[in-house]
């Protein structure tokens, strides 16, 4: 005989598929990902700033940012960097459901 789902476990598990915010956890819940949306709690940065300061190369920092920005945790607006040469770059900043998302893994964690 298989495993039967029982009512309570079939809300749940409803639940997940409706929630959007557990495939936000989810997307955001990868080592790096955390480590930039830690980074861009206090500032925006763009991906060069953000990988200088990871330590991880700029590319890998933009597949990170992209699902960020698909997941709605992170907003991204271009404008010119702060250097002596300005550049034109593009800035990622945390949006507020990515704060929220932010801290309910933290809490999480602790």
């Amino acid at each position: 005989m298989g495993y039967r789902v029982t009512q309570t476990e079939l809300i749940f598990i409803e639940e997940l598929h409706n929630n959007p915010d557990i495939e936000r956890i989810h997307t955001a819940s990868q080592p790096t990902r955390l480590q930039i949306l830690h980074l861009l709690t206090d500032k925006k940065m763009y991906a060069t700033q953000i990988g200088e300061a990871l330590s991880i190369d700029r590319k890998i920092i933009t597949f990170h940012l992209n699902a960020l920005e698909r997941a709605e945790l992170v907003t991204s607006n271009y404008g010119l960097s702060e250097d002596k040469r300005p550049i034109a770059v593009k800035y990622y900043e945390l949006t507020a459901k990515g704060r929220e998302i932010l801290e309910r893994i933290l809490q999480m964690i602790r």
